[in-house]
């Protein structure tokens, strides 16, 4: 995308709404027909879903403050402050350094993909308090989590059906993302089933920490046990830049990132 002298008309017919929201790291919870829905963008204070995109119309609804509009109008929300030629500015450089980024991704994808293959599509069967299975014990144990993970991980049980239609199942410990997807660990796998997102874990709604990694979390949380101030973990790193725009709506943060 070109950057260069781009007014509020061109970038509302280059850049849909969906587009701006997938460059910032948000995903849709559902989509049903035109409409996506998301967890709440601009309050994130609400952990129920009620922002929603029409990706016919290139419009949005939020439920919880009542606002909507177009792309522009959610710039607004979003970066209140801005003007309308810093608002396409940003957009145009956020949208090109995405694309940049996927293109980069794609290239170096062919490069090593040999053919194509079909990735498994996880079904979770059922969860279960921590200590139910013997060999995830074993496993929290030898990573020094059992006793910081009771209560605060799951025993995630799943499966997926081959292309031959074997059935293979599965288990390993596990959390929940804002997203619905769950992060699972365990001996020979990690990752996320579903949906990739942060978690976040509500407390006081003036102070928030921020963790990128949920073993972070349960360390911090053994030697906080009072109840004290919201959490949230990234999971991943390129969700750095949304926390952080979310961690700007709270009076008082801190951040444990890294080491």
């Amino acid at each position: 995308m070109n950057t260069n002298s781009l007014d509020a008309s061109s970038i509302l017919e280059r850049v849909t709404i969906s587009m701006l929201l997938a460059c910032l790291g948000h995903r849709p919870v559902k989509i049903t027909g035109n409409e996506e829905v998301f967890f709440n963008i601009l309050r994130n204070t609400d952990t129920k879903p009620t922002f929603i995109v029409n990706t016919q119309l290139n419009v949005w609804y939020d439920s919880s403050t009542k606002q909507n509009g177009n792309l522009i109008d959610f710039c607004h929300a979003y970066w209140p402050g801005l003007n309308d030629a810093e608002i396409t500015e940003k957009i145009a450089k956020i949208v090109a350094d995405c694309q940049e980024r996927q293109k980069k991704e794609n290239l170096w994808n062919n490069k090593r993909k040999r053919k194509a293959v079909k990735l498994p599509y996880y079904q979770i069967e059922e969860t279960k308090p921590v200590g139910c299975n013997i060999e995830l014990t074993a496993y929290l144990q030898t990573q020094g989590l059992w006793e910081i993970a009771i209560g605060q991980m799951k025993e995630v049980y799943y499966y997926f059906v081959d292309e031959k239609g074997k059935r293979k199942d599965f288990f390993a410990v596990g959390w929940q993302n804002e997203n619905g997807g769950w992060e699972v660990r365990s001996k020979n796998f990690s990752g996320c089933l579903g949906n990739k997102g942060m978690t976040y874990i509500p407390g006081n709604s003036t102070m928030l920490v921020v963790f990128d990694d949920f073993y972070a979390y349960l360390n911090w949380k053994y030697t906080n046990k009072l109840p004290g101030p919201s959490v949230l973990i990234l999971n991943y790193p390129e969700f750095a830049s949304v926390a952080n725009k979310r961690a700007s709506k709270f009076e008082d943060v801190i951040f444990y990132i890294g080491n």
